[in-house]
């Protein structure tokens, strides 16, 4: 199913009908907004709205997963099963890309209170905040990194799913912590440590 001639198909059947996207919206009890989204091809709609739209556009909900009108007549048992498989893969691939948007928007807003509570423990003094990250934050992320994506890679591969991506980036964190413990085991033989106040 492709979400850009999906969403062109909805825009012409919702001129057809003579709606602005605020009215079609309006019917369907769901933002403006959430029609552009559609119309644009950024997303599908929910499972339960396909039945609504359809209803609102005057087109059966095959040709609205189809995303094309579809002649009088008898339509195939296998085709009407292909589309609807179709759109309960495309449904699924848009619920793991919106899980994923939002892990994002999570760990960005955990790093940034990091970075505060970083800075005020420190009282905002730069040399210790520098010490405080590379010293301490980035190789405990590496060890817990290297942790996580290891277990998380020998689960892939016991399930029968792709692994080689998880596994190579479990490796990038621990040669980045190796190369951490390194260069402060270097530092300290050479005396190049943080010097007592």
């Amino acid at each position: 199913m492709d979400v850009r001639r999906f969403g062109a198909f909805v825009a012409e059947c919702r001129r057809e009908q003579g709606l602005t996207q605020a009215e079609l919206a309006a019917r369907l009890h769901v933002t403006d907004k959430a029609v552009s989204r559609w119309e644009r091809g950024v997303g599908f709609p929910d499972i339960q709205t396909l039945e609504p739209l359809a209803a609102a556009l005057e087109i059966s909900v095959l040709e609205l997963l189809r995303s094309e009108r579809i002649p009088s007549g008898e339509v195939a048992k296998e085709a009407a099963d292909g589309v609807v498989l179709d759109a309960l893969r495309a449904a699924h691939l848009q619920r793991r890309q919106e899980r994923r948007r939002t892990l994002y928007v999570l760990g960005a807003a955990a790093g940034l209170a990091a970075l505060v509570l970083l800075l005020d423990s420190v009282d905002w003094r730069w040399d210790a905040v520098l010490f405080t990250a590379l010293g301490v934050w980035l190789p405990l992320f590496c060890m817990f990194g290297f942790l996580a994506l290891l277990g998380y890679g020998i689960w892939r591969k016991r399930a029968g799913k792709a692994h080689g991506r998880t596994l190579w980036a479990a490796c990038a964190c621990l040669l980045f912590l190796l190369l951490f413990l390194g260069a402060f085991v270097l530092a300290g033989a050479l005396g190049l440590g943080p010097v007592a106040g």
